[in-house]
């Protein structure tokens, strides 16, 4: 199974499939992490781009030129005027890169239909999940892979919004096909199985849930960007989804307990004293 196809055929969200990924991508982590041989390969033998993938973003962002009319919907229009209205979440997209911290090899395109589901999941105890797709890998910051992999799980609440005209986007929320509390244990599961694989990086880095928060809605940006760039739209589907991401990057502290619901006491509880 591709695990997109699977989740959109079945609608059920396993919390032991995703605490699966939790823990074969925490596994990648911790046996990377500060690897100086891994390091050195990644830094000096291949095209590294995805350190500067977060400042590359947030340029073109704020650097808007007379081309754009031309590459970019009028629809897409609205979405270059909303980003640029809100002042703090350009500072929270910049600050976010300014903090990137690579330490470990990386996937870099954790979507869902990345990954294949064994077929006979259910009484598979082992290698139930496997990861593809690495073309895109490096050495870089892990809260990038863990927050891209939330905002797919987002994404899916994101998609089955009922939009109208006639409704607002706190309503439209509300409505979704696929409401956000039937996908936050497996948001939850997916957190938890990382952690218990790769506690280290709670230790040296205490705010990495917050970091990882922050990453989940910058990968709705680069979906608001991608639906622009070849789907040439930006409706209130994308506006609903521009609003989410915001809230993730500039206060994700106070959205943890909507990604994660009633689990985030758990969580919360990894991370050690400072």
């Amino acid at each position: 199974w591709d695990l997109m196809d699977f989740y959109a055929k079945e609608n059920i969200f396993p919390p032991e499939v995703a605490g699966t990924i939790g823990t074969i991508l925490g596994k990648v982590h911790h046996h990377t992490f500060n690897r100086k041989d891994y390091q050195d390969f990644f830094c000096t033998e291949t095209d590294n781009k995805t350190t500067d993938q977060v400042p590359r973003l947030v340029n073109s962002l704020e650097r808007i030129g007379p081309e754009i009319f031309g590459a970019v919907p009028a629809d897409g229009l609205k979405f270059f005027a909303l980003y640029q209205r809100y002042d703090s979440l350009g500072q929270a997209i910049a600050q976010l890169g300014n903090g990137f911290a690579p330490c470990c090899l990386t996937h870099n395109d954790l979507k869902l239909n990345n990954m294949l589901l064994h077929q006979d999941w259910e009484h598979e105890s082992s290698n139930i999940v496997r990861l593809i797709d690495w073309e895109r890998c490096s050495w870089g910051d892990p809260g990038f892979d863990l927050g891209t992999l939330i905002s797919s799980y987002v994404q899916i609440w994101l998609s089955s919004l009922v939009i109208s005209k006639s409704l607002s986007i706190e309503e439209s929320l509300g409505l979704a096909m696929t409401p956000l509390e039937q996908l936050q244990p497996s948001i939850a599961a997916l957190t938890k199985g990382y952690f218990e694989t790769f506690p280290e990086i709670l230790e040296h880095r205490p705010d990495f849930l917050r970091t990882a928060v922050q990453f989940t809605g910058f990968g709705l940006i680069q979906r608001i960007r991608a639906m622009i760039e070849y789907q040439k739209s930006f409706g209130n589907a994308g506006i609903a989804m521009l609003q989410v991401a915001k809230t993730l990057l500039c206060r994700p502290e106070k959205s943890m307990p909507t990604i994660f619901g009633p689990a985030i006491a758990e969580l919360i509880q990894l991370r050690p004293s400072v």
